[in-house]
């Protein structure tokens, strides 16, 4: 049985209310940009899973087989060969330096331990890294869908790094916990309050959390620390 006319057009007007659209071309409109920041998002975590591959199993491999042979061909130089013993090893280590700065640009684009691990080891490797000390809660039993998982993480990375930048805070709470189809995520500060909703660290995690079907809370009375809340869409794998 339909509903009345009436009705339906009064349930339309409240919709379009909360979704700040005044016709159906709008929310169409609507639906469709949040559509494409998915189609995004999606495409971006795509590019950083295959630069990350290419760099774990091509440039880091090539790079640790060159630090073997300089090491071996060391090793088989005449002590006596002082000076080309020492220029082996500098270029051993040199070559050992760029192998670190690739793992770290590696971990930066796609963390390997949230691929081989999961969400919980891989936000307590971010909270250990943290220059804010963090006060963490975590948990994920199992797995939930890889893009659940890339985009919380990166959610909670910048979230942190909203904190050591703008916050000067003392301390950070982290609580990250999955149950009943839901991931919520949860970074609070003791800082100076008064974070710009509209600014592009916050409008970069809004976007995200949107993109996966969720939603993103701030809280942020100046003086009183900023509290930023998230909820994602998170059925187990």
């Amino acid at each position: 049985m339909g509903l009345p006319q009436p009705t339906v057009r009064s349930h339309l007007r409240r919709v379009f209310r909360k979704l700040g659209v005044r016709s159906r071309v709008e929310l169409a409109r609507v639906i469709e940009q949040g559509a494409a920041r998915a189609r995004t998002m999606a495409a971006v975590d795509e590019t950083r899973q295959r630069i990350e591959r290419d760099l774990h199993d091509g440039l880091q491999q090539r790079l640790v087989t060159l630090g073997l042979q300089v090491r071996a061909a060391e090793l088989s130089v005449p002590a006596a060969a002082t000076e080309l013993k020492w220029e082996l090893m500098q270029v051993a280590e040199g070559l050992m330096d760029v192998l670190r700065d690739v793992r770290e640009i590696s971990r930066g684009i796609h963390p390997a331990i949230l691929s081989e691990r999961g969400p919980e080891p891989a936000v307590k490797a971010l909270a250990r890294r943290s220059p804010v000390p963090v006060d963490l809660t975590a948990r994920v039993p199992g797995r939930l869908p890889d893009r659940v998982e890339l985009g919380a993480y990166y959610i909670v990375s910048e979230a942190l790094a909203n904190v050591a930048k703008h916050a000067n805070a003392e301390v950070v709470m982290v609580w990250v916990e999955a149950g009943r189809g839901v991931l919520t995520l949860s970074v609070r500060d003791d800082g100076v309050g008064g974070a710009d909703p509209y600014g592009s660290g916050l409008t970069g995690l809004r976007e995200r959390a949107e993109a996966l079907g969720g939603t993103l809370t701030l809280t942020s009375p100046p003086g009183c620390g900023t509290s930023v809340e998230v909820r994602l869409p998170a059925a187990a794998r």
